[in-house]
């Protein structure tokens, strides 16, 4: 489980600064199966993953607060830890190229931090 998040991980790192400026994966961000197998507890995850595959960095924010709003078990609250460390990871690597990714990032930050 744990090589398949890092791989997941990895995979948004790479592709998402090449989507950016124009460079295509090979393989883009995990699939709907990869991220249901990763976070078996959330299944929104994949809304969350198919807004951040497109781009749609807001969205993506939008998608994790739901996320969270439905944690209800100790398994859901780790996963969810996993997801939103992957949500800014991603945000932190597009930010640096694409403002819509840095307004969404700030959206992140109010919502882990209240700040």
């Amino acid at each position: 489980m744990k090589k398949k998040l890092v791989r997941q991980i990895a995979s948004l790192m790479v592709c998402s600064p090449l989507v950016l400026t124009g460079f295509a994966c090979k393989k883009q961000t995990a699939t709907t199966s990869d991220t249901a197998q990763t976070y078996p507890h959330l299944p929104e995850a994949t809304n969350v993953f198919a807004a951040l595959t497109q781009t749609n960095y807001d969205q993506a924010v939008s998608e994790l607060i739901k996320v969270k709003g439905s944690i209800a078990t100790e398994e859901q609250q780790n996963e969810y830890a996993s997801l939103s460390r992957a949500v800014k990871d991603t945000l932190l690597d597009a930010s640096a190229t694409d403002p819509k990714a840095a307004e969404a990032l700030q959206a992140y930050r109010l919502l882990t931090t209240g700040r």
